[in-house]
């Protein structure tokens, strides 16, 4: 044809049919295309074989909102919800909300409480083979729900439900390749995945993976735990220390603890006596180099404290209120104080010094800061912590730790990674410390007998510093108000009438 002859717009009218004309060619995807439809197919863990273990776990919970994850889909960062994110991250469970893995939590812990020994179990994915002797099914929908309503007897410091050892059913069960109960056999040389140098890469700083151990199929790390151990860290500001050991050997054993919490009546809690196994306020000891040891042997009678040491309350036992070690700390700071008698602790927890249907007395907690959660115990055999592939670490011994170091890239990793964590705090109290020493000596005019020891000292005993106010937080000046002996003061409503007022405002709302 000739186009010669043809106009500009004769033109663009044959090239646009011509256009139409030819078969459209099929773009062939980038690498980089390729890679991205990669990363988005979904991982099947159906192909692989899932495990029951549990985690020890340890946190500094300082800037988190809790241990478990906020219901309603709320953003706020917990340590839960850090876990899931790096357990689904490593591809070891299906869900990024923790759904569908058995989850269970030893002690659930509030906003800003830290943990050294938080146990969580689950089911996760595993190097065995499937069918071989140790793995499990993945638990069903119906039983993997991480807030699945439970009684309330045992309540540590929780203020939500958890797990019913009644209502779970079989929630994970052993696997095995035939009806007589022979197993797939495990390859020699056989090594798992690494859990805990993988997750610990991929969570926070704050946040450690410290072991992990088998379980049995049906081990729930809140209902087969047999205690819980907490410490409370605090300066020594004034106080008496052998009164508050005095006192604190008077929460031993089974007791009434009502007026030691706080109420929350959509718990339904049946029973406030709790048995506390053990308890004692010894001094936090620093080692030469500067680094904490806790000790609770010797006698340290009759004197105060050096004024910028640290104590520590530790208390054991088999389960707590909510709130209970925070409002047991308060009242021994009182005692230690000198504001009240060290047999007020007798008085709480006899309720027939109380009026009949009373709430507790008014008085503040304890700052959550300090609080730890230390050690979930179980019973012996029970877990056989690992740290990945290496034996038990309950088993190695001194000698052995240079072989540990060498031989463990998880062990090494937690170690240093924590040395960081107690390198970046230290350098902040070292500049607040030297911050205070210049502040003291300008204040005297660098007088070279006078330190912030000094002022410490003399500033505690006239209850002007932190412990003065323990009552609203532990932190703050001395108060100018009158001191009114807690047996004497106002009360909360009753747990009669916080139940009556809880019932009337959900039926206000419609909710049944």
């Amino acid at each position: 044809m000739d186009y010669t002859s043809l106009s500009k717009d004769e033109l663009i009218t044959r090239l646009t049919a011509l256009e139409q004309q030819q078969p459209q060619k099929q773009q062939t995807p980038s690498r980089k295309d390729k890679k991205k439809d990669k990363q988005m197919r979904p991982f099947d863990f159906s192909k692989h074989s899932c495990r029951p273990v549990a985690f020890k776990v340890a946190y500094l919970g300082w800037k988190y909102h809790g241990l478990a994850t906020q219901e309603g889909g709320s953003n706020v960062p917990t340590i839960e919800s850090e876990l899931f994110k790096a357990l689904h991250t490593a591809r070891l469970i299906p869900e990024p909300s923790g759904k569908g893995c058995g989850w269970s939590r030893c002690g659930r812990t509030d906003k800003g409480v830290s943990s050294f020994g938080q146990v969580v179990a689950c089911v996760i994915r595993s190097n065995l083979p499937i069918g071989a002797k140790g793995t499990c099914e993945w638990p069903k929908e119906e039983n993997t729900s991480t807030n699945t309503k439970r009684k309330r007897e045992d309540d540590d410091e929780d203020d939500d439900a958890v797990l019913n050892p009644n209502n779970m059913g079989e929630v994970v069960r052993e696997k095995s390749t035939g009806e007589d109960g022979d197993y797939t056999p495990i390859p020699e040389g056989f090594q798992e995945i690494p859990f805990v140098s993988r997750l610990n890469h991929l969570l926070p700083p704050d946040i450690r993976i410290l072991a992990w151990s088998p379980t049995s199929p049906n081990f729930n790390s809140r209902f087969d735990c047999t205690y819980r151990r907490y410490r409370y860290f605090f300066p020594s500001e004034g106080l008496d220390l052998a009164r508050m050991q005095e006192a604190a050997k008077k929460y031993i054993g089974a007791k009434d603890y009502r007026h030691f919490c706080k109420v929350d009546p959509s718990k339904n809690v049946k029973s406030y006596v709790r048995t506390v196994l053990n308890a004692s306020v010894e001094p936090l000891v620093l080692t030469g180099d500067g680094i904490p040891s806790y000790t609770n042997s010797g006698e340290h009678g009759g004197t105060l404290v050096n004024p910028d040491s640290f104590l520590v309350f530790e208390v054991k036992g088999h389960a707590f209120l909510w709130h209970q070690v925070r409002c047991m700390t308060a009242i021994l700071h009182l005692i230690g104080r000198g504001l009240e008698p060290v047999t007020l602790i007798d008085d709480m927890t006899d309720l027939s010094k109380h009026p009949e249907n009373s709430g507790r007395p008014i008085y503040g907690m304890a700052s959550e800061i300090p609080l730890v959660l230390v050690e979930c115990g179980f019973a012996d055999g029970v877990l056989d912590w690992k740290v990945d592939g290496d034996s038990a670490v309950s088993r190695v011994g001194v000698s052995e730790l240079s072989t540990a170091f060498r031989s463990s890239d998880a062990f090494t990793q937690l170690i240093t990674g924590l040395w960081e964590q107690w390198r970046e705090h230290s350098i902040k109290a070292a500049q607040v410390q030297s911050l205070l020493q210049m502040v003291s000596m300008d204040s005297f005019d660098h007088n070279p007998d006078i330190d912030f020891r000094n002022i410490f000292e003399v500033y505690g005993k006239e209850s002007v510093l932190g412990n003065a106010s323990m009552e609203s937080g532990g932190f703050g000046g001395k108060s100018n108000k009158a001191y009114i002996p807690i047996m004497k003061r106002k009360r909360c409503d009753s747990i009669q009438e916080r139940t009556v007022k809880y019932n009337a405002s959900k039926k206000g709302k419609g909710v049944r």
